[in-house]
């Protein structure tokens, strides 16, 4: 039996993870690792697994490893494992622009992990939004405008903590200024031009994916009050004029995407919250561009826009190994 280490076991990605693992049985054996949860039990696969520290992680069999944790854990052991043999799913933003690493989201772009030993999961944001744009595929989109709203759990546990104890300054454990009642326009450091880190995810990590490398891409990322789910306001301009009856369609049919699209329905954080999809709503033609349209997109943050998508590139490799050792 091939063996399965989840690295950030009890982090809100990392525990999310094994609720998939926990609920779809895939034929694993597990073992957990992390830093402060060090000793912890976690049930896994109807057995009590011990939280074990990353520096052991090198000891005992290990198959696949997905690291749910930070980058700085992420530069540190993913390549040491990989050495070795190891297939190695990093949620983490350090290998994802690296050339000769897939970055993946498996309906979208699952060939490219190929014989891969570094496989780079997708910022959350980002992976909600491909989903929608690249269901216009067909449509030729040229340009992208995405206004994101996204929550405190994408900021981890510290995060929750300032949303959840309305943390006021002085307080604050995660975010530069209160969250509570309020909206901070601006996620990750600033760069010289006034861009942020986020933003720059959107635009270089969307190219990546739908393999569109000169996509014209504007990003604006909020955070806002709400504990899980991401929203963003999209606005997607094509090379032709398009009707969105044919937008409407090509939603209904896409993998992982629930159209909901009508009068009082609309995709929101109360309804996609716990799932694997991503809701697509408020669609209509753009006032100012009969080329474009505008959409609202939403997703469980720590679920489809991490958890559920490093597991379903865990379920490609595991088919390729099979078809490889058949």
């Amino acid at each position: 039996m091939k063996t399965l280490a989840i690295v950030g076991a009890s982090g809100l990605v990392g525990g999310r993870l094994v609720d998939i693992v926990n609920d779809k049985h895939p034929d694993v054996a597990v073992r957990l690792f992390g830093n402060n949860s060090v000793g912890s039990k976690i049930e896994v696969l109807n057995r009590r697994v011990t939280v074990e520290s990353c520096e052991r992680i090198t000891y005992g069999k290990i198959d696949y490893a997905a690291f749910m944790a930070n980058e700085e854990i992420a530069k540190r052991y993913v390549p040491m494992l990989a050495q070795t043999g190891v297939t190695c799913i990093d949620n983490s933003s350090f290998f994802r622009l690296k050339k000769d690493v897939p970055l993946v989201v498996p309906c979208i772009n699952g060939d490219t992990i190929a014989n891969s030993k570094i496989i780079a999961n997708p910022n959350c944001t980002t992976i909600q939004v491909v989903l929608a744009v690249n269901a216009l595929a067909k449509l030729e989109p040229v340009k992208i405008t995405v206004s994101t709203y996204q929550s405190a759990s994408g900021a981890g546990k510290e995060g929750m903590c300032d949303l959840n104890n309305r943390a006021t300054y002085g307080r604050l454990k995660c975010f530069a200024h209160p969250l509570y009642d309020n909206l901070i326009p601006c996620i990750g450091k600033q760069s010289d031009k006034g861009i942020t880190a986020e933003e720059l995810k959107m635009i270089n990590e969307s190219r990546k994916i739908l393999r569109m490398p000169h996509l014209k891409v504007n990003s604006f990322c909020c955070r806002v009050p709400v504990s899980v789910c991401h929203g963003a306001f999209v606005n997607v301009q094509f090379r032709n004029r398009t009707d969105v009856n044919a937008v409407r369609n090509l939603l209904l049919n896409a993998p992982n995407v629930l159209l909901m699209d009508g009068e009082g329905v609309y995709p929101m954080p109360t309804t996609l919250r716990n799932t694997k999809y991503v809701g697509v709503g408020r669609i209509y033609t753009d006032p100012t561009n009969n080329k474009a349209i505008n959409m609202f997109v939403v997703a469980d943050n720590l679920l489809r826009g991490a958890a559920y998508n490093a597991y379903e590139i865990l379920e490609e490799v595991i088919k390729r190994d099979k078809e490889i050792n058949a």
